[in-house]
């Protein structure tokens, strides 16, 4: 199990054991990406994984509060990593962005077999950043981001009230903030569906819930 942590933005592993029962199936935590590592870790960090570099093990892409995302590259191995640090991912030559709180999930959406991106934020939209193939070796390996929910493009510069505004005129499908990505062929018809995990208030309360959104 991998968790960031909210400050600092330290990205913490919890290895597997065998037969600890049901209160003991991780070991002792450990620290995959200290948060002084290279450079200063932005807070609130979450961490999705995928082999960006096709090494043979898993790369961390790590969300933060103020809406970039970073990469971090595994040097080590899959069973002992090591990562250097963070770098933050360039679309346009501009910093990757959404408003406040992004959650970065590396994954083919398309289905063309290059990675995209699929980013959740504060304002409860989740923006599809295709894969391209880059035109240099340490290239940009993104495309604009697309807000799956209104089809705009995504602005890196927007604001939290103006995106949460024209997130309510299309509908906005997900209350709440802070949204939280997986994809799961859910039905089995051989198509991503998203699940998409929220904050939200109910009762007075902060509470939280999950929603499946089945691909048309």
């Amino acid at each position: 199990m991998i968790s960031g942590r909210y400050n600092p933005g330290t990205v913490y592993w919890f290895r597997g054991i065998e037969g600890g029962g049901a209160q003991g199936r991780f070991g002792e935590r450990e620290v995959l990406l200290d948060a002084k590592t290279g450079q200063r870790a932005p807070m609130m960090s979450t961490t999705n994984t995928f082999d960006y570099d096709g090494d043979g093990d898993f790369d961390l892409f790590i969300g933060s509060v103020d809406g970039r995302v970073f990469l971090a590259e595994n040097e080590g191995t899959p069973t002992e990593p090591m990562f250097s640090g963070r770098k933050e991912i360039l679309v346009d030559g501009e910093p990757l962005k959404v408003v406040q709180k992004s959650d970065a999930l590396p994954i083919d959406w398309d289905g063309d077999g290059i990675m995209d991106l699929l980013v959740g934020d504060e304002a409860c939209d989740v923006s599809f950043f295709r894969g391209i193939e880059p035109e240099e070796p340490d290239g940009e390996r993104f495309a604009p981001g697309v807000s799956l929910m209104t089809g705009h493009r995504v602005k890196p510069k927007e604001r939290y009230l103006t995106a949460s505004k024209r997130i309510k005129r299309a509908g906005k499908l997900v209350p709440g903030y802070r949204l939280r990505l997986h994809a799961s062929d859910w039905n089995g018809d051989g198509k991503l569906d998203l699940l998409v995990g929220n904050c939200e208030k109910l009762n007075g309360e902060t509470s939280g819930m999950v929603r499946v959104f089945l691909r048309r």
